[in-house]
């Protein structure tokens, strides 16, 4: 699974729009857009923030990850 594919999956199970997510990063809602479409990767400090905020909700990335795998 891309980055991508996880930033979505993620805002849809905490069922937030793209700017709430934005809001909660601190970063634009063109960012997320970007990074949901693929037209961005991250750098590694934003996705360490994406993940940090994933862990603060109780989202386990490494179970999406093994479960879009399997799919």
């Amino acid at each position: 699974m891309v980055f991508s594919s996880v930033v979505k999956k993620v805002r849809l199970e905490l069922k937030l729009s793209q700017q709430q997510l934005a809001q909660a990063l601190n970063v634009s809602y063109t960012t997320i857009n970007r990074w949901e479409n693929g037209h961005v990767v991250p750098s590694n400090l934003a996705q360490k923030s994406f993940f940090d905020f994933c862990e603060s909700n109780f989202i386990d990335v490494s179970q999406l990850l093994k479960s879009e795998a399997k799919n």
